[in-house]
């Protein structure tokens, strides 16, 4: 009797395996489309594009980007949120995963429940930049002349409550800097009012601040990666001037709505692992001012529940309110 139950056991375990092996093998059996929460153009539309380019030729199956923009990302991500978990709708998450909740926005659905991460992709670095006419040029100078001010230095950001803005408010702090925010409408907008010297410095992620720096038209003060971008080479990093634990960028990962079967996750991280270490992807994305990543599920939901509580601090500690 003993004998015909393990039997039984094992046939059913048997059967649960082979049935996440068919619905592994059964997908893609559509076309697969990758939901960009921002309007056509920029970098975050154009990594989608790199990403849905690739997976197309290596899975022989369409791939397509399409735009959702709106509503600080929360239109794109709800349509996903709410898709049919069956690997055939995706999302290329961005920081506001995190920084949403953070900020205490109201969303139609639960950024760490209702979404299954499957891998990071990409990360694009924040950068410190000031206007040329400063006279400093290294970290110690900048921080004394700022302190040196009889009224607060101001920064332009290119969106309150934005990964950047409120990555130079935990910065700021840390360093007992007396400065504070301007915010604009996109990059665009802030460096220019930098270049002519409205407002001497900006954060923003690399690009395209960094072209500028690396023309000489501003200097770059500090990039938030572990290693150099190539965007910028002399510019130092946050680790080279002491600061280990100010590492910060906006990242993007491709994200499943919860409830994907594990064996399709399974295979998309495979996927997705595979396309950021093609060369090709890998040159792209770097001129774009991107670091490639890549990690696990799991591993990427960590990521996420770390960045909500380190931006949910940030937010709280300095009374950062946003519409919406």
């Amino acid at each position: 009797m003993l004998k015909r139950r393990s039997v039984l056991a094992a046939t059913a375990g048997w059967t649960i395996v082979g049935a996440g092996a068919v619905r592994a093998q059964a997908w893609p059996s559509q076309q697969v489309r990758i939901v960009v929460p921002y309007i056509p153009g920029g970098a975050t539309d154009t990594a989608g594009r790199l990403v849905a380019e690739k997976m197309s030729a290596l899975l022989g199956q369409q791939v397509i980007v399409e735009n959702r923009g709106g509503g600080n990302t929360i239109i794109g991500m709800e349509l996903v949120a709410k898709s049919k978990p069956d690997g055939h709708t995706l999302l290329l998450g961005t920081t506001t995963l995190a920084t949403n909740a953070a900020l205490g926005l109201k969303q139609p659905y639960d950024p760490l429940k209702d979404f299954q991460p499957i891998s990071t992709l990409a990360d694009i670095p924040d950068l410190i930049a000031f206007n040329n006419d400063i006279p400093a040029r290294t970290w110690p100078e900048f921080a004394e002349w700022v302190n040196k001010q009889p009224q607060k230095v101001r920064f332009a950001t290119s969106g309150i409550g934005n990964q950047p803005h409120l990555w130079m408010e935990l910065f700021k702090s840390r360093n007992k800097l007396n400065m504070e925010v301007v915010g604009y409408k996109g990059s665009a907008d802030a460096i220019r009012d930098v270049l002519a010297g409205h407002v001497p410095m900006i954060c923003d992620v690399v690009l395209p601040t960094g072209n500028h720096v690396k023309a000489g038209r501003m200097k770059g003060l500090v990039v938030a990666s572990a290693e150099r971008s190539p965007m910028c080479p002399d510019v130092p990093t946050v680790i080279e001037i002491g600061m280990p634990d100010m590492v910060g960028a906006v990242y993007y990962g491709l994200v499943a709505p919860a409830g994907t079967p594990r064996p399709v996750i399974d295979r998309l991280n495979a996927l997705c692992l595979e396309v950021i270490k093609d060369p090709e992807v890998k040159k792209k994305f770097g001129e774009l001012g991107f670091f490639t990543t890549g990690s696990t599920p799991e591993a990427y939901l960590d990521k996420l529940k770390a960045e909500t509580v380190r931006w949910t601090q940030v937010v709280k500690d300095n009374n950062i309110k946003v519409e919406g």
